[in-house]
């Protein structure tokens, strides 16, 4: 029989990062906060979308009108539909960058904690 006790702390290894609930806990809350943003920007486009379609149902209102529409009325459209448009974009670009956030947190959480 020896006397061989193994080092406490020493390597890191599989065992020692899945055993941790804590590191599990703080990815987990992670993914979430990052899902969480990530609905709050579809949410955005949704309403983006919404108000397109609005707008698409004036300008069907508008061509079966017996009286042609005032420039300011098609000007005052134009801008809603560029606003529009500018939140779909914004909307999209924030989602891009939360998909990168989660590559980078998935990218360091494997790195650190053995994944691969």
């Amino acid at each position: 029989m020896s006397n061989y006790t193994p080092p406490v702390g020493g390597n890191n290894n599989y065992m020692n990062n899945w055993g941790n609930p804590n590191r599990i806990d703080r990815a987990a809350n992670q993914i979430d906060h990052i899902a969480d943003k990530a609905s709050f920007a579809i949410d955005m486009i949704n309403t983006a979308l919404l108000a397109i379609d609005s707008i698409e149902k004036e300008l069907v209102e508008l061509s079966n009108a017996p009286v042609p529409p005032q420039p300011t009325t098609l000007t005052s459209l134009a801008h809603r539909l560029d606003t529009n448009q500018k939140q779909v974009k914004d909307g999209l670009d924030k989602i891009k960058t939360l998909m990168a956030e989660i590559d980078r947190t998935t990218d360091h959480l494997q790195r650190n904690d053995g994944w691969k």
